[in-house]
């Protein structure tokens, strides 16, 4: 798990850092961090709201298709297909972009907890020996540790920084002692410099966003000691992530006024934002941060792309896309194959459904046997295939499926 962690958040990381070495403050990072990230993904929504758009103005002919073949749930499903083919329309473009923003979301996690490791660029070593000093002077903040094991860099900034002489002194002598058993023993510092502790504080001095540290985890409970940004956090995370699932709920309800109620789908997209509050209070309010101004631009964007993508460009995108699609009837796209090819299978299952249920004949005799009726329906999509790729030119013609009727002969 750590493994495909670090996979996400070292690229992330490195964006991080860079925007960090020019501004100098974690808060306004993540501002920039956010924008930068979502302009680099910017292809890739305009692509799914260009796709979406598409599909919202295919609906009419879409239900027309539904009520020609109510009755026929494989026709339907097979002109579905063909519409998909002539539009150059990929339904399932946007799967693959739904899980971008969790994924962001992981590598955010990571950065945020472990600021030592992706942003000050410590090694395991000089943070394992950081911990040593801070269980040395502390031996009761290992049950913290072990209950808090995500949160640990974290930990070991405010500890040291809630008892800086004491930490400063030891990295001046350079060597600590430990408990083991029942003896005490010294150990040297290997990997810890005696500025160590000043590296710290100026790093924890930019952890903010004005008075609010982005280490802290929000609490219901506002203190004297907290700040009210901090508790707002979450909940401005949560009524912007509202405020944009209400938005694009309009728009597509304008956009296809016959659309029907998602249901049980409602209730989740509403319930995320409320969700998403309570997480903002279990994390460092960097994250929570993050989702506020990361729902903050998924807005805008909206907002523009909405805009962009009206009815009369998005017909005239369609006409360019159909006539592209026309042209690559030579050579398809694999999408395009892959669509051809599930028709393909249909018509094939089609032909043979009357010898695909007959086991047996009106007085119960078997004419075909079990193992017979596997091997012909095999056969039959290996000639769905077989027609498919002779089509491209992918493979050499081969020999059509034979009738189980004509094997028994």
């Amino acid at each position: 798990m750590n493994f495909l962690i670090n996979i996400i958040a070292i690229p992330l990381s490195f964006i991080m850092k860079l925007i960090y070495n020019l501004v100098g403050n974690y808060g306004i990072s993540i501002i920039l961090f956010t924008f930068v990230t979502r302009m680099i993904l910017f292809p890739v929504s305009y692509k799914q709201q260009k796709n979406a758009s598409r599909m919202q103005l295919l609906n009419p002919k879409m239900k027309k298709i539904q009520e020609k073949y109510r009755n026929d749930p494989t026709q339907m499903q097979m002109a579905q297909f063909q519409l998909y083919q002539d539009e150059n329309i990929n339904p399932y473009s946007s799967c693959l972009t739904s899980f971008i923003p969790l994924i962001l979301l992981w590598g955010v996690l990571a950065v945020v907890y472990k600021p030592m490791t992706y942003i000050m660029d410590y090694s395991t070593e000089t943070i394992e020996e950081a911990k040593s000093v801070v269980l040395s002077l502390e031996p009761d903040a290992e049950t913290t540790f072990n209950k808090n094991t995500m949160r640990q860099e974290l930990l070991i900034m405010d500890k040291m920084l809630q008892n800086p002489e004491q930490f400063s002194a030891v990295l001046r002598n350079g060597e600590i002692t430990i408990q083991e058993n029942d003896t005490e023993k010294t150990q040297k510092l290997e990997h810890l410099s005696p500025n160590f502790l000043t590296e710290i504080k100026e790093f924890s001095e930019t952890f903010t966003l004005g008075n609010v540290r982005l280490s802290e985890t929000p609490s219901t409970k506002i203190s004297e000691n907290s700040s009210f940004f901090l508790f707002l956090i979450p909940i401005l995370s949560g009524v912007m992530q509202l405020l944009f699932t209400i938005y694009t709920q309009y728009m597509q309800k304008k956009r296809n006024p016959d659309m029907p109620s998602m249901g049980a789908m409602n209730i989740m997209l509403y319930g995320m934002p409320l969700f998403s509050v309570w997480l903002a209070f279990t994390v460092p309010a960097g994250v929570g941060f993050y989702w506020l101004c990361s729902s903050a631009f998924s807005f805008l964007q909206s907002v523009f792309l909405y805009w962009w993508f009206n009815d009369e460009r998005i017909e005239k995108i369609g006409e360019a896309e159909r006539k592209k699609a026309q042209k690559a009837r030579k050579r398809p796209t694999m999408m395009q194959m892959m669509l051809e090819q599930q028709q393909e299978l249909m018509r094939q299952e089609q032909g043979v459904s009357g010898n695909r249920v007959r086991y047996s004949d009106d007085d119960g005799n078997p004419k075909f046997s079990r193992s017979e009726m596997e091997e012909y329906n095999s056969a039959v999509i290996r000639e769905a295939r077989r027609r498919i790729a002779e089509k491209y030119g992918d493979i050499e013609p081969d020999t059509a499926p034979k009738d189980p009727k004509k094997k028994k002969k």
